[in-house]
């Protein structure tokens, strides 16, 4: 009942596609069964290891500017041409579990007041989720522009390697679940 409630607010905040996608995502969040103990330990530790990682990467500029005259909806802001992909996409059910299993609830999915282009979290000034609360691809996510600006800071290999830490904890989070199906996991996204 919660969820609807919100949903009818957001309609009236938001544009529709980002309402109603945002409206599934939180009822997604809402139906996932309680963690087993190393679960739940799993899911904290990647939430440890996404602070650590985007605590890394927090003076990045290249970032800001990566989807300056793309087409829509990657090109509507200068910013984040990967995050302008479909939600869904993003929020796997297993990301979906790792991040409700590590503390996140439907009260941390608060999106921009923008235009809607990708993700429901994508506005003008990026992400509106706290790193915390982003899936863990994400996070761990390293573009060509973003790996030449970490090369020229001389940061590159601690940050690969924090990236590639993250990867193999979220395979491991990943094994201890059980799947119900072939659309759970990661497809199309890299995990190591």
């Amino acid at each position: 009942m919660l969820i609807a409630a919100h949903h009818l607010i957001d309609r009236l905040r938001h544009p529709r596609t980002r309402a109603d996608d945002l409206a599934a995502l939180r009822r997604r969040f809402a139906a996932v069964r309680p963690p087993t103990q190393a679960e739940d330990e799993a899911a904290q530790e990647l939430r440890r290891q996404r602070l650590a990682l985007s605590a890394a990467l927090s003076e990045v500029t290249s970032c800001g500017g990566c989807a300056k005259g793309h087409p829509l909806p990657a090109g509507q802001w200068q910013g984040g041409h990967c995050c302008s992909g479909r939600t869904e996409g993003v929020f796997t059910d297993d990301e979906v579990a790792a991040l409700r299993f590590a503390g996140t609830s439907h009260f941390d999915l608060m999106p921009p007041h923008a235009a809607h282009a990708g993700c429901v979290f994508r506005g003008p000034t990026g992400c509106s989720l706290r790193p915390e609360h982003r899936p863990n691809i994400c996070v761990r996510y390293l573009c060509r522009e973003l790996e030449d600006e970490l090369r020229e800071r001389g940061q590159l290999s601690a940050v690969k390697a924090l990236s590639a830490e993250l990867g193999r904890a979220f395979k491991n989070f990943v094994r201890l679940r059980p799947q119900e199906g072939p659309e759970d996991g990661m497809d199309g996204f890299p995990l190591g």
